[in-house]
């Protein structure tokens, strides 16, 4: 992509595909937490955790708040 300082990332609903056409172009080091105030400001306070397809994790593994987002993630975010 070589843009440095961005990471794309990309949603998806709970049992749906995810959109790969329009990922969300987010700082560096940009937590789940962060992903979600970005979303919609009232995701933050329902959130409880979200899941994560990417490199370096599990498919779907569950992972906290405070995740780091990297460069492909998709993210599912579970309120």
């Amino acid at each position: 992509y070589g843009m440095s300082g961005v990471t794309r990332v990309y949603t998806r609903r709970p049992g749906k595909e995810p959109d790969m056409t329009a990922p969300f172009v987010i700082p560096a080091g940009c937590t789940v937490e962060e992903l979600a105030e970005m979303i919609h400001k009232d995701f933050v306070a329902k959130l409880k955790y979200a899941r994560i397809w990417g490199r370096a994790v599990r498919d779907g593994q569950m992972v906290q708040r405070d995740y780091a987002l990297r460069d492909g993630d998709v993210v599912e975010l579970c309120v």
